[in-house]
């Protein structure tokens, strides 16, 4: 009787059963898939031995009881293909998704497994060679040679949206399987099905549902790729859950000391795992990742944690706690990290105890700033950054001689993003570098066409900002664009604010003389709203002083207000500064501020900041003859 295969298959098969319970695993639904495959292998390949079994001693067991059993087994045989197919296509869609697959190929399966049962069944056993034949095997080949070819299909054409080393275990398993069928099927007496199945459940083993591969072996928990494949499962089971951050801020005593470093985190982390009702994870830096259903579970883990950290030296170690009562309302680990860091960033003055508490209006800001971090960067791409211009009355001409250069975002749907939306999120990120840039080449490229020069226009003012300013190779930049287009670099001013010129004085003062040497003048914006200083006025060159407009508001209300303007502009006339009043909205502070002598004023009283095709026409308008 040729059983000796299956039973060494089975026994493979039992093995690495063993192997795979006993290890520490997370409860994923791609886990659960493997298991069934694992399940139903054994099943199969213990019916294929009983049925043989059953040939040999049909007349103990009866004839009839040794076909049921025969169908049995092809009807087992089935459902391990059919296993195979939900287990391959479990990255290709959601979760519910893939269950209301996984059902309707399932009854699909069990109607090919009735129309077998219904068929006859031959029985060969003839000098210890035992196997089976006729319509109910051919049924089971025929549902077979449908299954198996999809299976390595999915394998090539959505192998970018599958786990890599799922796809290549699977071509590796059906590979065999169908090699084994076409073998069996053509010489009935070499049984080697289930031999193909325990080598494909060897390989699915090691190269992918070994529980190991989800652990930290140096940490003894849960590892990054865990984390992601579990927190991804929770968020689109939209279950609620409690996540909790835990950085070690304090290594100071540690430093150059991995070793030391490795064995506080295999300590700390064995002090979490005392309860089983929170998830440990081990992720990048010095981070842990704890997930519990439970916010209480976590609190009174984390009161073992910090006491163990608290006395393990003398200054003790701190660690930043940050909790997350609700984990559903992130997307993804990168997302939890970056608005753990955000909330870590934002509230660092009011952190108590070192804990910290993201709340929803936390997530809600996190989302809109990394949104519109995501606006910008493909307005980049994808070239959606724009000027506009708002043009700046010149009192001595009476004409539009100047403009200043103010950057707009063009949304996907047309709309425009305000400069109030995306420049901080620009700054604070390092954007607002290649923003910068983009607004000076695309002024360059409006002034080299020449036409607004014949307009009268004779200045365009860009503003540059803290980060631009601390930038050693600025002058190089700008002298490549200047050259690209060809412009006489007169025409540019640079606008600086207060903020900048004290932040980064000593590079605005190595690359201002820099740049007026080539012509280009710089402009101190918003004078009057900041740390205002006139120390930096009479230090830097500048050639511009614009009055920020909350001074000009002022103006109408403030006696005082009023002598600081009338100073301000005399102080800047005798310096040889010209001097430019902002925000000009009513005719009654152009009047005031004609009264006090500046020599340009700039506000929606003339105009609001125009696109290029706009601007071109108001300045034809107005500096026409």
């Amino acid at each position: 009787m040729n059983v000796e295969i299956q039973i060494c298959s089975l026994i493979v098969v039992l093995l690495l059963s063993a192997l795979y319970f006993k290890n520490r695993r997370l409860q994923l639904y791609k886990g659960q898939l493997f298991v069934g495959v694992l399940l139903i292998s054994i099943v199969n390949l213990s019916l294929d031995i009983f049925s043989l079994l059953c040939i040999h001693y049909r007349d103990y067991f009866t004839l009839p009881v040794t076909e049921l059993v025969c169908k049995a087994y092809l009807l087992v045989l089935m459902l391990e293909t059919w296993m195979a197919m939900c287990y391959t296509t479990c990255d290709l869609m959601t979760e519910r998704q893939h269950r209301r697959f996984c059902r309707r190929l399932f009854a699909a399966t069990l109607v090919f497994g009735a129309v077998a049962m219904l068929q006859n069944i031959g029985i060969y056993d003839e000098q210890g060679v035992v196997y089976t034949y006729g319509p109910a095997v051919y049924v089971t080949y025929f549902y077979a040679l449908i299954m198996l070819p999809a299976i390595i299909l999915c394998t090539f054409i959505y192998k970018k949206r599958m786990n890599r080393n799922r796809c290549t275990g699977l071509r590796y398993w059906i590979t065999a399987l169908v090699v084994a069928a076409i073998i069996q099927f053509v010489y009935n007496n070499l049984l080697v099905v289930g031999f193909a199945t325990s080598l494909g459940i060897i390989v699915l083993f090691v190269s992918l549902e070994n529980p190991e591969l989800q652990l930290d072996r140096q940490y003894g928990c849960f590892n990054g790729t865990a984390l992601s494949e579990y927190l991804n499962q929770l968020l689109e089971r939209g279950e609620q859950f409690v996540i909790c951050d835990i950085s070690l801020d304090n290594v100071s005593i540690l430093k150059n000391k991995s070793a030391d470093i490795a064995k506080i985190r295999r300590l700390g982390n064995k002090v979490l795992a005392k309860n089983p009702d929170v998830l440990v994870f081990n992720n990048l830096d010095m981070n842990i990742i704890l997930i519990a259903k439970d916010i209480n579970a976590i609190r009174r883990l984390l009161k073992d944690y910090v006491k163990y950290f608290s006395g393990m030296s003398p200054g003790g170690m701190e660690s930043m706690i940050s909790i997350m009562p609700r984990g559903n309302q992130i997307n993804s680990v990168d997302d939890l990290l970056k608005l753990f860091s955000y909330c870590r960033n934002q509230k660092s003055m009011s952190i108590s105890n070192n804990v910290l508490f993201v709340t929803e209006k936390d997530v809600k800001e996190f989302h809109l700033i990394d949104g519109m971090k995501s606006e910008i960067i493909t307005a980049l791409v994808e070239d959606r950054v724009e000027i506009f211009l708002q043009p700046i009355y010149d009192i001595k001409t009476g004409k539009y001689s100047a403009a200043e250069v103010l950057v707009r975002i063009r949304k996907q749907n047309g709309e425009y993003l305000m400069p109030s939306a995306f420049i901080p999120v620009a700054e604070a990120n390092g954007m607002i570098i290649e923003l910068g840039k983009r607004v000076v080449d695309k002024t360059c490229s409006f002034l080299a066409d020449g036409k607004a020069v014949a307009l009268g226009l004779k200045t365009v003012e860009i503003n540059l900002s803290i980060l631009q300013c601390e930038q050693p190779d600025l002058l190089e930049d700008v002298l490549a664009v200047i050259a690209r287009h060809g412009i006489e670099p007169n025409y540019l001013c640079m606008e600086v604010t207060e903020t900048a010129s004290i932040r980064s004085k000593k590079l605005i003062l190595s690359n201002m003389e820099s740049f007026r040497n080539i012509g280009i003048r710089f402009a101190l914006d918003d004078f009057g709203s900041g740390q205002s200083n006139f120390t930096y006025l009479a230090d830097m060159p500048f050639d511009i002083l614009k009055l920020d407009m909350n001074l000009i508001k002022s103006y109408q209300v403030s006696e005082r207000a009023r002598h600081v303007i009338q100073a301000v502009e005399r102080m800047a006339h005798e310096m040889g500064l010209s001097v430019v009043a902002e925000g000009v909205e009513t005719k009654e502070e152009f009047d005031n501020m004609r009264k006090c002598g500046v020599d340009s004023i700039q506000g929606f009283y003339f105009s609001k900041p125009l696109p290029v095709y706009e601007f071109m026409d108001f300045i034809r308008r107005h500096n026409s003859p």
